[in-house]
């Protein structure tokens, strides 16, 4: 992937410049899917040890109707939690099986829409600027093109799912960490409780 800087000139003719701004957008693209694939990944078995060591910590520490409750309530948060990661991981590596599409779709982005042409300029000179920082971060920089192509997700179907997988990745991380932090902070709850019990 090139470092230089991409002029809006270079969309201009219908020669190579157009499928080279295509080429660059689906690198950058599959180079997000790797880090955001790799991130979740670790982050995956993270969110698995904690949520299923505090259920069966909640299990070992509660009786009756409580039982009951901890059973349903954080059996349900366990499965979002790891569920969410899942789904970002899924969607992000059923981007690779569609860089064909993407790159065509995006090839006649560029021919035929000047403003996305220069919005996609812009994501890619964005996060060629935020490549040593997180997969997060780097999707981020997504958001203004995925406007761009909402409204035209049925003729641009590779791209409207690519833009879904990466602008959604943030979220369904901060999801799953989030529930993570409750269980961790209930595990403690649960060892003390049998600590004292």
């Amino acid at each position: 992937m090139s470092d230089d800087p991409i002029e809006p000139d270079d969309v201009s003719d219908t020669g190579t410049r157009p499928a080279a701004l295509a080429q660059r957008a689906v690198d950058t693209v599959l180079l997000l899917v790797r880090r955001g694939t790799a991130l979740a990944g670790g982050a995956l078995m993270v969110v698995t040890v904690i949520c299923l060591a505090s259920f069966a910590l909640g299990l070992a520490a509660l009786s009756g109707g409580i039982r009951i409750v901890w059973v349903i309530l954080g059996g349900f948060f366990a499965i979002v939690a790891i569920g969410s990661i899942v789904v970002a991981i899924v969607r992000l590596a059923r981007l690779r099986s569609r860089t064909n599409e993407m790159l065509l779709e995006l090839r006649e982005l560029i021919t035929r829409d000047a403003s996305t042409s220069e919005v996609i300029i812009e994501t890619i000179e964005t996060s060629d600027g935020v490549q040593e920082q997180s997969a997060v971060v780097m999707s981020r920089t997504f958001d203004n093109m995925q406007g761009h192509i909402a409204g035209r997700s049925q003729q641009f179907q590779a791209l409207a799912a690519a833009m879904r997988a990466i602008t959604t990745f943030p979220l369904l991380l901060l999801l799953s960490i989030a529930i993570t932090i409750m269980f961790g902070g209930l595990a403690l709850v649960f060892l003390l409780a049998l600590a004292i019990g």
